[in-house]
């Protein structure tokens, strides 16, 4: 579990030079992540992560607008 808190609202500046504040981009992320670990032999492995969220702020303006993700990664030691 990852557990983000946005202790305010975002802010932007729109195109007067105005700071505005974004309404409902405040609160609490819970993100679900489970990661799966193969090591193919002592110099490579492989890893596969899997993220899905399940408690969302109203609006997202970060960008962090998913309803899933997966990642493979590949790593070698040397």
């Amino acid at each position: 579990m990852l557990n983000i808190y946005h202790l305010s609202n975002d802010q932007f500046t729109d195109t007067f030079g105005t700071e505005r504040e974004i309404d409902g981009s405040q609160g609490l992320t819970v993100n679900g992540n489970l990661f799966f670990d193969y090591n193919v032999n002592e110099v490579h492995a492989l890893q596969l992560s899997l993220g899905a969220p399940f408690a969302v702020r109203d609006v997202r303006p970060d960008g962090l607008t998913r309803s899933f993700i997966a990642n493979l990664e590949y790593s070698f030691k040397f």
